[in-house]
């Protein structure tokens, strides 16, 4: 009896960890923001950030999303707040504690990954610190958003110096964990059964590449802009070095904007040009990638029992995003490039860690489907009547556990598009979004540099436009 009673508990804990996936609960919440119903988003965002149901598990996630919903909604404060502490949770990340506890990957196998804490990916503390140092540009505090850069560049950097040995790492660890459970991972990778469905969902990936070394060229073009409207001979050459290293990064057709920019900054070093008054304009076009779940069935290389089902995740693109949108001042015109494609810096890490991914969940799948086998077999040896009762218990665990991680910051958006112009003497700007949406008359600053951020984030929605003014320094 006892016995039972430890099955049970064990069961029920399991299906409250791995109930609801975090795309189901954010469901009522991306699709009330992608329609740019953004005080809807906010309101229906507040539970999840209230309720405890994860413990800390997933904060760091929900507070990204709120960054972003609150940013949208016009609420300022809340989404600082979220960014803040959401970067605060993933500090420690860069260089004091460990990704991933052994204790949790323990735990994981006889679960499933969604149950390890969520730690944010290198794109996700990237863009956190971005996205803040937006919100400190637009509260017209440079200093503060030099430092919020700053630590978007440590992430960076940190990728390349960890990213690739970590996630060496996790395969490692998987792999340990597959041989200590008597189960052979790298002869299930070999089934045909089983390749052929890896490569059916998996194998468009191969054409995807990211833009090198973790870097998003959004962000690095942002640190330019930052350098450049501080105004200084050493921060205009810092500034001139990291439009060099986004026009680097973009393919041809891309990148006339940015080089424009870098020789403009190197012109004003040099004394050869002064500064014009400028207008630079940012759209954040659609909603980033999401996961959805697929079943596969994978070797067990058990003559009872030759296949067991398992759940994996596989990284899908939303489609209907704003294309490229024009701007106009005066008798100057300008069509927005591609300044970052968010699919592909989300997809490419994905891809990086998705053979660890791969490895983790035939050995928690795998582990799980045996047990259960047993136990089964056990009470049959026994001839206790358990054996009908174990089985019923194990399919439930098994189904209640054969969950895929599906846990991405959803709100990021599919594509960044920009465009520049200097200011005319007419000191105003219109703003034609690729689905009809117009914005403006926007009031330019004459002497200085305006910034527009704009969320466009489905075709047809209402953007979210903020607008940023900074005089001629010095």
């Amino acid at each position: 009896m006892q016995h039972s009673i430890r099955i049970i508990a064990f069961v029920a804990t399991a299906m409250l960890a791995t109930a609801c996936s975090h795309k189901d609960r954010m469901k009522p919440i991306t699709e009330a923001y992608e329609k740019g119903d953004y005080a809807a988003a906010a309101n229906a965002l507040a539970p999840l950030l209230e309720s405890r149901l994860d413990s800390e598990k997933d904060r760091t996630l929900y507070q990204l999303e709120a960054g972003m919903v609150y940013s949208a909604a016009g609420d300022t404060k809340q989404s600082a707040e979220a960014w803040r502490d959401a970067d605060e949770r993933m500090w420690p990340y860069l260089d004091e504690s460990p990704e991933v506890s052994i204790s949790e990957q323990a735990a994981a196998i006889m679960t499933n990954q969604t149950i390890i804490k969520y730690r944010g990916r290198s794109y996700d503390r990237i863009m956190c610190c971005t996205y803040h140092e937006l919100r400190d540009m637009m509260e017209g505090d440079l200093e503060k958003s030099g430092v919020d850069f700053r630590r978007a560049l440590e992430w960076q950097r940190d990728a390349v110096d960890r990213n690739a040995k970590e996630i060496e790492g996790l395969q490692k660890k998987a792999e340990e964990d597959a041989s200590q459970k008597g189960y052979d991972s790298n002869r299930a990778m070999d089934d045909q059964r089983f390749k052929s469905g890896l490569d059916s969902a998996y194998g468009p990936l191969n054409e995807l590449h990211g833009y090198g070394e973790y870097e998003i060229p959004y962000a690095t073009f942002l640190r330019g802009l930052l350098l450049q409207v501080q105004g200084g001979s050493d921060t205009l050459e810092q500034a001139t070095v990291s439009y060099r290293r986004v026009a680097g990064m973009l393919p041809e057709a891309d990148r006339a904007m940015v080089e424009a920019d870098a020789i403009l900054a190197e012109q004003v070093t040099a004394g050869s040009a002064k500064m014009p008054s400028m207008a630079y304009v940012f759209c954040e076009s659609g909603m980033g990638p999401r996961l959805d779940e697929f079943r596969l069935d994978i070797p067990l290389f058990m003559r009872q029992v030759p296949y067991v089902g398992a759940a994996f995740p596989v990284i899908k693109f939303n489609a209907g995003a704003p294309g490229p949108f024009r701007i106009r001042s005066g008798d100057k015109s300008a069509t927005a490039m591609l300044l970052t494609d968010m699919d592909r810096v989300v997809g490419d890490e994905f891809k990086q860690r998705l053979p660890a991914i791969i490895t983790m969940t035939l050995v928690s799948s795998a582990t799980k489907a045996v047990a259960t086998y047993l136990a089964q077999e056990a009470m049959q040896s026994r001839g206790d009547g358990m054996s009908a009762f174990v089985a019923i218990m194990g399919a439930i665990y098994q189904v209640a556990t054969n969950s895929a991680d599906l846990r991405i910051w959803l709100t990021l958006p599919k594509h960044v598009y920009y465009a520049r112009l200097e200011v005319p003497e007419s000191g105003t700007l219109e703003i034609d979004l690729d689905d009809g949406k117009h914005i403006g008359p926007i009031q330019l600053e004459s002497a200085g540099t305006t910034v527009v951020h704009i969320r466009a984030p489905g075709i047809g929605a209402p953007p979210a436009v903020r607008t940023m003014h900074f005089p001629t320094a010095g």
